[in-house]
């Protein structure tokens, strides 16, 4: 079956990378029985995954993100010992970014259950907020700060054409098949000139998303340009470095769509870019299972960070009966096991483990493990990405 870009419409040769064992992982740290495929676009410089199967009921019935309780949320950052929450912090990004005229109307756009809106409120309780998700499961938490006729499921309400000042998508354009017909939409919920602000990952600060199942989409600067100006939009911005791992996007909404065509240098560029990570992907398990085999006398060892790396490297151990635990600073992670095994905060971890997997982004990971003060002294062998 052929295959086209999701954003300029190339028809793809073949994929670029291709898991080399028969499971991936998703964004939930969920492990799906298939594996992935990850195609570039000559054409714009996107970068696609095969798309899951039956992905309309996946987002409706099986997505749940964040949803054991109202505060469930993700550490973005620990400065200094303290805990900054991702939530708290794209408030405040957001409120950075966009100047929020008073009572403001706002959309969230694929919201799950929409924490940074009900934070934004607490700051700003003018703001007239609207909700919209493809699946109900989060009306629960919707109905604690916004009003039914504010709110819509698998389909935004015709009589929100033309209604808001401000749309937001805090990491949704990922997960879309068709990212033209969700933009395009959003164009025309929007008041003229009405501005889209858009968070979603940048596979090229944080290289985990390229292997991530779920996320169809994997956006360069220059796809992400490409997708919006002709979607009805005008592109402000695109800033890669006030939301680590992260592209921050903010458009306005344009009367009328325009021809765009990619520069053909940036996109040869992100190739380049591209290529690495294919090679850098495509070793990975053989070297996680190298180390292991190198250290085959030792019989404890446990994994930092339960997240996307961690569940990753959990796929790629051959002995998984050594793996005694998850680490995790996020206490709403702690208590909570993975792979039936159990995630601790780092203070409880045993001081006789012998092997620490690191599964945190390899950029900052180092850095990470270096500032954990209960760990100074202890001779743990350390596996890093």
């Amino acid at each position: 079956m052929s295959k086209h870009c999701n954003v300029c419409g190339t028809l793809f040769s073949r994929p670029i990378y291709v898991s080399p064992r028969g499971v991936s992982v998703t964004s939930l740290c969920e492990v799906y029985p298939e594996k992935s495929e990850v195609y570039f676009c000559n054409g714009c410089g996107h970068l696609q995954t095969s798309e899951i199967k039956n992905i309309e009921a996946y987002y409706d019935q099986a997505y749940k993100i964040l949803i054991d309780s109202d505060e469930e949320d993700q550490i973005y950052q620990v400065i200094e010992g303290r805990k900054l929450f991702r939530t708290e912090h794209q408030v405040a990004t957001l409120l950075k970014k966009v100047d929020l005229p008073s009572s403001a109307s706002v959309l969230d756009y694929g919201c799950a259950k929409s924490a940074t809106l009900k934070r934004l409120l607490a700051t700003r309780p003018d703001i007239r907020v609207h909700l919209f998700d493809v699946s109900e499961m989060y009306i629960p938490f919707w109905e604690k700060f916004v009003e039914p006729q504010n709110w819509a499921t698998y389909r935004p309400k015709e009589e929100w054409e033309d209604s808001f000042d401000v749309v937001t998508s805090f990491f949704a354009l990922e997960h879309i098949a068709d990212p033209k017909a969700m933009l395009s939409t959003i164009a025309k919920l929007l008041k003229r000139r009405g501005i889209l602000y858009c968070v979603l990952p940048n596979v090229y600060t944080n290289t985990a998303d390229f292997v991530v199942m779920d996320h169809v989409n994997h956006f360069s600067s220059a796809s992400l340009k490409f997708l919006l100006e002709n979607s009805g939009f005008e592109v402000l911005d695109i800033d890669d470095r006030i939301h680590f791992g992260a592209w921050v996007v903010v458009a306005k909404q344009r009367d009328s769509r325009r021809e765009f065509t990619s520069d053909k240098n940036e996109v040869a560029a992100v190739k380049g870019k591209s290529d690495e990570m294919t090679q850098y992907w495509s070793t990975i398990s053989s070297k996680v299972g190298q180390f292991e085999r190198d250290h085959a006398d030792c019989t404890r060892a446990a994994i930092y960070g339960s997240g996307f790396y961690g569940t990753f490297i959990a796929t790629c151990i051959e002995e998984p009966s050594k793996i005694e635990c998850f680490i995790d600073q996020n206490p709403f992670r702690q208590a909570k096991k993975l792979f039936e095994k159990p995630i601790v905060g780092p203070e409880k971890l045993d001081p006789g483990i012998e092997i620490v997997y690191v599964g945190l982004n390899p950029e900052t990971a180092r850095s990470n493990i270096e500032a954990i003060d209960e760990w100074r002294g202890r001779r743990y062998q350390f596996f890093y990405l």
